[in-house]
């Protein structure tokens, strides 16, 4: 069955994260080993994020919807990460085979947009978060989709735009973390597999269907 996008939030969805990509601020290099134990040892402190207009409002509003998690965050590291290209993954020289170059060409549309450290601390705290809750219901491989959609809105994340879904009688979902993302995407097993990623290029955190 197709995935539903978003509705309400895929503009803001990849709008927010290209602002992650291009703008955060960056830690000087004489900075880059502080942290706990640096500072205990006289070590410079890591220098405070510079967190662009258009993040930092979606931002703060994520905090303090999950204050947890942002204290969890509240030191990873802010360096830029790369922008994606249709090459990511691809082993180096591979390209120069017409081919292997073909085939990244056509899968390009499955490319993320990646993430920063602070966004990945993040979105790995709200997978843990989740796989706890769902595991605590001792029945997590067995939730039908209204039974997800219930535990994910109790948990704060918003499912009114088709987030949740079957595919071959396996319930899951992808959506954006309220606020400053990123996008999540999980399975339900015993063990919920739940994965923090980019919006993909073409837009929102389902993947699209398609190629060449």
């Amino acid at each position: 069955m197709r995935r539903q996008g978003f509705v309400a939030t895929a503009g803001v969805a990849v709008g927010t994260a290209v602002l992650l990509v291009a703008g955060c601020g960056e830690r000087s290099a004489s900075d880059a080993g502080s942290g706990p134990s640096g500072a205990a040892a006289g070590a410079k402190a890591p220098a405070a994020a510079t967190t662009p207009p258009g993040v930092a409002e979606p931002q703060a509003q994520q905090d303090a919807l999950f204050p947890e998690v942002a204290a969890r965050c509240a030191n990873a590291g802010t360096a830029r990460a790369p922008s994606p290209s249709a090459s990511a993954g691809v082993p180096d020289g591979a390209l120069d085979d017409p081919s292997a170059r073909k085939y990244a060409e056509n899968h390009a549309y499955k490319q993320t947009m990646e993430l920063t450290p602070q966004s990945r601390c993040r979105g790995d705290a709200h997978a843990a978060r989740i796989t706890t809750a769902l595991r605590a219901t001792g029945r997590a491989a067995t939730l039908g989709e209204a039974e997800l959609r219930a535990a994910l809105e109790r948990l704060g994340y918003p499912t009114q735009g088709g987030e949740v879904h079957s595919s071959g009688g396996t319930v899951g979902f992808s959506l954006w973390i309220p606020g400053a993302g990123p996008c999540l995407t999980g399975t339900l097993a015993a063990t919920p597999r739940i994965e923090a990623h980019g919006p993909y290029l073409e837009g929102g955190c389902n993947e699209p269907r398609g190629g060449h």
